[in-house]
């Protein structure tokens, strides 16, 4: 590691000023990823794009080795070998289907209005725990076509590995090790009886790569989605009268919330052969990070950057990545977030945060958002 490199922390991938100075003082730039290895940082839209489509960039470490462990870790599975991560991209992205999302809108609407039903409307409640974290984890289990009875072990997991938006903490191993025995087993189930699901669909594929597809799923498929609403709750109240008198306005206002939330600030590439981006020559093995958090701000493709307008018409943002590396759940995410906030703007248009937002969570990281569904009129 160079220890003269500056360090790029999760923390700065999060603040804006921080990567305005980057992007200002050029589109590339030699860093420390972390405290974990050296790479090249990308802040602008344009080189972003290019990079992301450059086949001389490759989505995994050069030196990326398969998982020893009978049950790969969380992080492992982001990384696997060129091999094996097509393998499951392809066995993926054959079945998530904008078609299948499609078919999928009146369970991702019944799943939003179950949780809703559940959350008293004339006092605070915490948005956070009664919807934006289950909300995500109970559309995949709709979508995978996960039993009721079986996603208590669907939940342990993914609240154990995303315990709060942007609060990561290690899944037990008992955890992850009692989910994958209970998705071996329905995986089993569903090549002898199929249904008209995503794990259905995959299980006559190798076991293996069926269990690690639905687990990348699992992890891909909830954090952005959490996080989008987290973040992005806050931005939507100042624009919700709008929202609940005019729902035509819904996409846009998606899109740009996609835009100024980025709810994954990276997507890495590593490079195949020595090549020559922004005047600087980078070795075979190079990390090259697109900064989506910077890209989706830069004043040189997009109006006021930094302001959150829903009304923004050029908007091509790269919240999903770009090109052949685009994010397989783009649809169903971009569905998820149509069904959330047009149903709280429909039945809640009165929607407020809580003045009083209580104590501070006691564990570090985590976050709450109390809210009034159906404030009273003020006196």
């Amino acid at each position: 590691m160079e220890s003269n490199l500056p360090l790029v922390s999760v923390e700065m991938l999060r603040d804006p000023q921080a990567l305005r100075t980057l992007r200002e003082s050029g589109p590339l730039h030699h860093v420390n990823m972390g405290g974990r290895e050296p790479g090249w940082i990308l802040t602008c839209h344009e080189s972003a794009a290019r990079a992301l489509v450059d086949p001389r960039l490759r989505g995994e470490a050069p030196r990326a080795k398969g998982p020893e462990k009978e049950l790969a870790d969380e992080e492992d599975l982001f990384f696997l070998p060129s091999g094996q991560h097509a393998r499951l991209r392809r066995m993926i992205s054959r079945q998530l289907t904008p078609r299948r999302v499609a078919g999928l809108l009146p369970r991702i609407q019944r799943e939003a209005d179950a949780l809703l039903d559940a959350m008293p409307v004339d006092e605070p409640a915490d948005i956070i725990a009664a919807f934006s974290r289950p909300f995500p984890v109970a559309v995949l289990c709709e979508l995978l076509g996960v039993p009721q009875d079986g996603r208590r072990y669907i939940r342990d997991y993914v609240f154990g590995w995303v315990a709060e938006a942007g609060a990561g903490t290690v899944v037990t191993e008992s955890a992850g090790v009692a989910m994958a025995a209970y998705l071996e087993d329905l995986i089993a189930e569903r090549r002898s009886r199929p249904r008209d699901d995503l794990i259905s669909a995959m299980a006559d594929g190798d076991p293996r790569d069926v269990l690690s597809a639905v687990r990348l799923v699992l992890i891909a498929g909830h954090r952005p989605v959490t996080r989008l609403f987290t973040e992005g709750l806050p931005l939507l109240l100042s624009h919700w009268n709008m929202l609940a008198e005019d729902p035509s306005r819904l996409a846009g206002t998606v899109e740009e919330l996609l835009r100024f939330v980025t709810p994954t600030a990276l997507s890495s590439r590593y490079v195949k052969e020595d090549l020559e981006i922004g005047g600087v020559e980078l070795p075979e093995g190079s990390g090259v990070h697109c900064v989506l958090t910077a890209v989706n701000r830069d004043p040189d493709r997009f109006t006021d950057p930094d302001a959150f307008v829903p009304g923004r018409t050029d908007n091509p943002h790269l919240a999903f990545g770009f090109g052949h590396r685009h994010c397989l759940g783009a649809a169903l995410a971009r569905a998820e977030a149509r069904v959330a906030v047009g149903t709280l703007t429909r039945r809640f248009p009165r929607l407020r945060l809580a003045a009083d937002q209580g104590p501070r969570p006691v564990r570090a990281g985590a976050k709450r958002q109390l809210v009034v569904l159906e404030p009273g009129d003020p006196t």
